[in-house]
Order: structure tokens, then sequence, then C-alpha cells
């Protein structure tokens, strides 16, 4: 028969595991802080690394289905208020394509809005070096 405390310690790995126990979510820093870091996001659609460049162009690594796609950000723009960005990145598809975006941190809500076809929420999952926006990872 095992202890009570001896259950608990066996059960502390499990809580690593993904969906048994998940930590809070960071708060969203303003995009400003954003520039020369990668961002790691979290959403519906999968996880993505962001680069934003002093020279107002980045990087995007996405993962679609099982392939990990590097898509350059033609150009991107803070809004006044800090907590808004519009961009442009290249199509993860067709790269003959510009797709139009833009993203907004929810006030209070220690989430990201990203608009391009359809909207979408994504947890900010804190910053990384400006070269791992080159894999997915």
């Amino acid at each position: 028969m095992m202890h009570p405390a001896r259950r608990s310690v066996l059960a502390v790995p499990m809580l690593a595991l993904p969906g048994i126990a998940k930590a809070a979510p960071l708060p969203v820093p303003p995009f400003r802080d954003w520039i020369g870091r990668t961002a790691r996001l979290r959403g519906d659609g999968g996880a993505a690394r962001l680069f934003l460049g002093a020279d107002g162009t980045g990087r995007m690594a996405v993962r679609l289905l099982l392939f990990c796609r590097i898509l350059p950000v033609r150009a991107w723009r803070l809004g006044p208020d800090g907590v808004s960005l519009t961009y442009s990145r290249v199509a993860a598809l067709d790269s003959s394509r510009l797709i139009a975006g833009e993203a907004h941190i929810l006030p209070g809500a220690q989430r990201l809005l990203w608009v391009e076809a359809a909207s979408h929420e994504a947890e900010f999952e804190g910053f990384e070096t400006p070269d791992a926006a080159g894999r997915c990872g």
C-alpha cells in the first residue's frame, strides 16, 4: 500500500503533460518591446514565432500541418497606442501573394487577437533570440 505523500510525488510528473496542468499566461508586453526579439505564440491554429526587425521587416515561423514554413514579413508598423500592429507577410501556400494582417493586445486578457483572413487568438509564451524565428521548434 502506498502512502498518500508518496502517491503525490509520483503524480508530480503528470502535471508537466500538455493539457493536464498549464501555467498562467504571461502578460503581453507592448509591441515596441518585441523589436529585435522573437516572440513565441500559441494559438488555436498552432504555434508561431515572430521576429520584428528594427528596419521594419521580420520573419514568422509557422507550423502548417506537419510542415514548418519560414515566412518573410515584408513590412510592419506599430499603432500609436503601442498595443496594435499592422503588417504584410508572404502567404504560406503561395509565395507570390502578400497577406495583410493586424494584431492587437487584448486589454486585461493576456492574449493577442490576430486578424488576417479570419480572427484568431493567441497566447504570448515569452521571447527567444532573434534567430529562433528561423525554425518552428
